[in-house]
């Protein structure tokens, strides 16, 4: 009988180890995509429940918003946040509703937020820059501004808010161009004719101030910047009689008129209106 060389037993064991050993892989692959693929599909329609959840929260939000009830509008985009504390509409409508309530230093808070998710969401600079001017820091804000013209020379509202701004800081003849940029774009825009009107007329060229917004004002009867400016000019025209009238129809549509005027038309106002000044 021939003799042959058998191999030994361990070798045998180990193709049946090696066997188990490949089924085991494969079960735990299949697990592992099992669970991986159930992870994601979970994921996935949390995901789906949150959009739907955050869509009917802003709907709220933004009716309460545009109704100019802001205080209840910040409950939903706190709601909204605490879904998703990343939204940037959220964020940037809050900071909208408290620069509303005057609450500045808050909504620089939200602005602020945004700004380090995207340094360069345009949103968000050009709110920064206006909750500044709340804050009465002029200067901090104009290079926000600057910042959006760098980007788009014929952004609107960076061009109305640096002449705003220079205007607040008296620099009245370099604020025109900026309001005159605008007005070659849209030479109705009622921002721009308001803000050259009272720059002129804080330079004394009353007549031309005059030229340029009287047709607006009587335009737009519902518009208490256009109504107060034009009894700015009329009252450096020494026509007080004239302005009395521009200012009662500037406080029937906002009563707290006052808040919204420089101290040289608060000056201005409160003489023709004949209200004491209280030092």
């Amino acid at each position: 009988m021939s003799r042959y060389y058998k191999l030994p037993s361990p070798y045998k064991r180990n193709y049946y180890l090696i066997f188990l050993y490949v089924i085991t892989i494969m079960v735990a692959l299949s697990s592992f995509y099992i669970f991986t693929s159930t992870t994601t599909f979970l994921a996935y329609a949390q995901n789906i429940k949150n959009s739907t959840e955050i869509n009917i929260l802003f709907k709220t939000a933004d009716t309460l918003f545009n109704q100019k009830n802001y205080d209840e509008a910040i409950k939903y985009y706190d709601k909204i946040l605490a879904i998703n504390a990343s939204e940037i509409n959220a964020l940037n409508h809050k900071g909208i509703s408290l620069w509303e309530l005057h609450k500045y230093n808050e909504a620089l808070h939200y602005f602020d937020q945004i700004l380090t998710l995207n340094s360069s969401n345009i949103k968000a600079l050009n709110n920064k820059g206006l909750a500044l001017l709340g804050l009465e820091k002029t200067k901090q804000a104009i290079p926000y501004f600057d910042r959006l013209l760098d980007m788009n020379p014929s952004d609107v509202y960076a061009l109305i808010n640096k002449g705003g701004a220079l205007l607040g800081l008296e620099k009245n003849e370099e604020a025109i161009p900026y309001f005159d940029i605008v007005l070659s774009m849209n030479a109705s825009d009622v921002y721009a004719i308001n803000n050259k009107a009272e720059a002129l007329a804080e330079m004394g060229r009353n007549e031309e101030a005059l030229s340029v917004i009287e047709r607006t004002a009587s335009d737009n009867p519902n518009d208490e910047y256009l109504q107060s400016t034009m009894a700015f000019i009329l009252a450096n025209m020494e026509k007080d009689d004239e302005a009395r009238v521009y200012y009662e129809k500037a406080l029937k549509i906002n009563p707290n008129l006052a808040e919204i005027l420089y101290e040289e038309e608060l000056d201005v106002f409160n003489k023709v209106m004949g209200n004491k000044i209280t030092e």
